[in-house]
């Protein structure tokens, strides 16, 4: 982090918990304000009236009710309101914190996700990438045992990073697909592979499908992307 940026200040909540506590000196040594706190109440009243760029929790936290946190944190009025969550999970708890990101969490992972891994969700979570909309028709071939499955989706938005799918095939957190789809005018397609990161909430987004984060994008891919988001972003 350069010297004349401020520091991006993050809340670290359940830091004790086994394995967990190897974020803070990551954290630290990349330049961040990092804060450590214990599971209670006062974290509460810490998110509303303290600013945070990122909360990283760990998952799941006995000591108090996530919900509440997730509530205090996006209520009208929180410091801390736009601040990104990344939920840590424990084996065998992935998919239970997954089912928060419709109710104000960002992104889930494994405890046990590599350190390039848990990375990538810090920064996807710092840095949002600005979006443009797109709609336009993406097939996504995820590879089975036998034979690649096929789903169809339309894009909503698209970023440097990822997109967003509007589709009924819900597919799991974590699954990777092969994609194509096609920008308006051009006659070759955007290909690469991605990955699911969340699925929707109807409710909130009114829509239903996944959003997912680029892991590969060939030949030019990235660079179209890129000029087709910075003419047309929202």
């Amino acid at each position: 982090m350069s010297e004349h940026t401020a520091p991006r200040h993050v809340l670290l909540v359940g830091a004790a918990t086994g394995g967990f506590e190897r974020f803070a000196p990551m954290l630290q040594r990349a330049g961040f304000d990092v804060h450590l706190v214990r599971p209670s109440e006062i974290v509460l009243d810490l998110v509303m009236g303290t600013t945070f760029d990122l909360l990283v929790v760990a998952y799941p936290l006995p000591e108090m009710d996530i919900h509440q946190l997730l509530y205090a944190l996006r209520a009208d009025g929180s410091a801390s309101h736009d601040a990104g969550v990344l939920l840590v999970a424990r084996p065998g708890f992935l998919e239970a914190a997954q089912t928060l990101l419709s109710l104000g969490a960002n992104r889930a992972v494994g405890l046990h996700w590599t350190e390039s891994r848990m990375w990538q969700a810090v920064g996807d979570l710092l840095n949002v990438a600005p979006r443009a909309r797109l709609r336009s028709m993406v097939f996504a071939d995820v590879n089975g045992n036998e034979q690649p499955v096929r789903s169809l989706f339309q894009t909503v938005n698209v970023s440097r990073t990822g997109l967003l799918l509007q589709g009924d095939d819900l597919l799991q957190p974590g699954t990777t697909f092969d994609f194509a789809f096609r920008l308006p005018s051009e006659p070759r397609p955007v290909q690469g592979r991605a990955e699911v990161v969340r699925r929707t909430d109807p409710f909130r987004e009114g829509m239903q499908g996944i959003g997912a984060r680029f892991v590969e994008l060939e030949d030019d891919g990235k660079f179209r992307l890129k000029q087709y988001v910075k003419y047309f972003h929202a």
